[in-house]
């Protein structure tokens, strides 16, 4: 999920048709107003594709440009607002033996769920922080984005002079301070609601190298080449993210094991101009299974979908939102309790994204510059997985209070990828 850098509204400047019966009225302009003061403006300018705006004429650097902000946008508003969020564990469980009560000192999963509910009027109130620092999307380095684009250049007669491509390389700097809230109530023996609120704190930095300009002829021969200036943009933004509220209810429980349906409704709260949030809906139905032993195992199944997002708009024209690339999610994961007081969690964490553009790195073949070639960003629409392994620990030092701290890893480089994240968190369940 991808999520910021989002190139997205470089169209706003550059854009200079629209899809058949839509209004040429860009969705998001950051040229002017509010809006450019907006984070979601800010990779546009670090790479200078607004100051030779009115130069690009629609055509291969235009293009490529669409393609990577989309990519950009849809990578940071879906996987940003779907980061694993902590769970609304309880702490210890009671399990019935011939209909009477017994603690069962498991004190749960820290980034998944587990079929067991709180137990009727019980409250759960938890606190947990973390910090993703963003370094690779698809594989790419986020310090060594390229991006190379053209103008042409036409003598009084209309007649074809030359080509300048513009080649440079953009150092992007991304992460996000997470502080998240989760407050459950048991409404039932078996029905729990959950509201977990994000708050967020953005930092968005972007260095461009200063470019390079080659002017080359049809053939696209080298004529000479000249320099350029480089650009930093730095940013941040804090704020509330996208609210969640889950719902979670037993359909099958047993002595030791649980069967649970639920479903997540994600709202657009977020700031999404300002990387806070995804600008969409989201629904996500799961159904969980736990069973309670020495190391106990659970088994989340899910599907994630959105609604369309302003930052998902190929061609930044009203009317034209895409729906936010959704799919499959699985947890599969298991809690070891050490002793009374101590459990360790370890759980697979898997989101995939359906009909999603994919980064890529290309060549533009320049006779006469260095290696023959110039490096520029595109995408493709792909579908693929993003997979985290998450492992940490639970300590219960007195009563309902629990402390826990985690680490997330993604151990495979697509999508978006982060450097392994910590976690760390306070949760009470009040009696």
């Amino acid at each position: 999920m991808k999520r910021r850098t989002l190139q997205l509204l470089l169209l706003a400047a550059i854009s200079s048709s629209s899809a058949m019966g839509q209004s040429t009225t860009p969705q998001i302009d950051c040229t002017t107003g509010a809006v450019s003061q907006k984070l979601v403006c800010e990779f546009p300018f670090a790479t200078g594709l607004f100051a030779n705006a009115s130069a690009l004429g629609g055509g291969t650097g235009q293009a490529n440009a669409q393609q990577v902000a989309t990519s950009l946008n849809i990578a940071i508003a879906t996987q940003v607002s779907q980061l694993p969020l902590s769970s609304a564990s309880a702490g210890v469980v009671l399990v019935y033996k011939n209909g009477v009560p017994e603690t069962f000192y498991d004190l749960g999963p820290i980034l998944t769920d587990r079929g067991q509910t709180i137990g009727r009027h019980k409250f759960f109130l938890g606190f947990t922080a973390s910090q993703f620092v963003f370094t690779d999307i698809d594989g790419v380095p986020l310090g060594k984005l390229p991006f190379t684009y053209f103008r042409s250049a036409y003598n009084s007669s209309g007649a074809f002079v030359s080509n300048t491509y513009t080649t440079e390389t953009t150092n992007l700097s991304f992460r996000i301070n997470q502080f998240i809230g989760v407050a459950t109530f048991g409404l039932t023996d078996k029905v729990d609601l959950s509201v977990i609120v994000p708050s967020e704190k953005v930092m968005l930095s972007d260095s461009t190298s200063a470019p390079t300009n080659y002017v080359v002829d049809a053939g696209n021969n080298l004529l000479f080449q000249y320099g350029g200036t480089a650009a930093h943009f730095p940013g941040s933004a804090s704020g509330v993210g996208d609210v969640n509220v889950n719902l979670k209810a037993v359909l099958w429980r047993r002595e030791r094991a649980t069967f649970s349906a639920a479903g997540n409704v994600r709202a657009p709260t977020g700031d999404h101009l300002n990387l806070l949030g995804s600008g969409a809906w989201g629904f996500n139905p799961y159904i969980v299974y736990s069973y309670l032993a020495p190391v106990s195992p659970h088994l989340k199944i899910g599907y994630q979908w959105n609604t369309a997002s302003e930052l998902d708009n190929p061609t930044n024209v009203r009317g034209n939102n895409q729906k936010l690339p959704g799919g499959l999610q699985y947890d599969l994961g298991a809690d070891w309790a050490a002793n009374r007081r101590f459990t360790v969690a370890a759980a697979l964490l898997g989101n995939q994204y359906l009909n999603a553009p994919k980064l890529l790195t290309a060549n533009t073949a320049i006779k006469g510059v260095p290696g023959g070639f110039l490096p520029t960003s595109t995408t493709q629409n792909s579908s693929y997985s993003i997979n985290n392994v998450s492992t940490g620990f639970k300590w219960n030092p007195a009563g309902g209070l629990v402390l826990s701290a985690n680490v997330l890893f993604q151990i495979n480089n697509v999508g978006l990828r982060a450097r392994p994240t910590p976690l760390v968190g306070i949760s009470y369940k009040f009696k």
